[in-house]
């Protein structure tokens, strides 16, 4: 199921996808008719009770992962409301989305859907939303600010401040980048699809930035020692995680490692 509460003029709908060994919490925002990422398929029974009664009338994906986007042709098909997406993926989300089989099996599948380029702000009738390019934990992935309220909608951009590992297709030099570009902005809360809403999120956001910088910095000294990535992975994380078996190593500590 997905409970519901309420931050100001926000909507939130809070979920939990469990398997064996693992839990990944899950957040809608709903924000004056703006719903900011749709949840996945396979999570559909519970996202349709959530929505049924509420006002929606645009959607906004922060990326394409089926995650986020898993629900964006229902949401279509039945509430006949626009879908923003980073225009650059715009033609792979109108395929039928292909992944392998852990990802089918936490996430359910991703039906295709017919996007709109993602405008350079998003309106309702109190906010308006600067859409700005975050990319790291994927090359096309954007982050919502509010700057009147100080509210900033980080998609995957946040996390936690402390990874351990990443995706075959984050890229941490990437994400340094994003949370240097996105400390400069002025906000003080972060909604995050997987963490919800976390206060202090300048401060959160400095967390993640100064470790990974740290995690640089060993990494770096460590291939001017003359060791490969693989060796400094085993170095710095002598202890494989159940999530790298269960993703046959697409979610590991190599991948933050490399891309560092």
């Amino acid at each position: 199921m997905l409970n519901s509460s309420q931050y100001k003029d926000i909507i939130i709908g809070q979920g939990i996808r469990t398997l064996p060994g693992w839990k990944m919490p899950v957040h809608l925002f709903l924000v004056e008719g703006l719903l900011i990422d749709c949840g996945p398929e396979i999570m559909k029974g519970p996202i349709r009770k959530f929505l049924q009664d509420k006002h929606i009338a645009q959607v906004a994906l922060t990326h394409l992962h089926e995650d986020h986007s898993g629900m964006a042709a229902w949401m279509q098909r039945h509430h006949h409301v626009p879908v923003y997406l980073h225009e650059k993926v715009i033609p792979e989300a109108r395929q039928k989305g292909k992944y392998p089989l852990y990802r089918h099996i936490t996430w359910g599948k991703r039906p295709a859907f017919d996007p709109l380029p993602m405008p350079n702000r998003l309106v309702t009738d109190k906010y308006s939303f600067d859409v700005i390019d975050a990319p790291g934990h994927m090359r096309y992935h954007h982050v919502f600010h509010e700057k009147n309220q100080g509210w900033l909608f980080s998609g995957d951009l946040y996390l936690g401040t402390k990874p351990v590992g990443a995706c075959f297709d984050d890229n941490m030099l990437d994400t340094i980048a994003s949370l240097k570009a996105i400390l400069t902005l002025d906000f003080d809360t972060i909604f995050c699809a997987h963490s919800g809403v976390v206060e202090n999120g300048k401060a959160m956001f400095q967390k993640k930035l100064d470790y990974l910088l740290g995690i640089q910095t060993k990494v770096r000294a460590l291939r001017q020692q003359g060791l490969d990535n693989h060796a400094i992975d085993k170095r710095l994380y002598p202890h494989k995680l159940p999530v790298t078996t269960f993703t046959r190593g697409e979610w590991s500590s190599y991948h933050l490692v490399n891309t560092i």
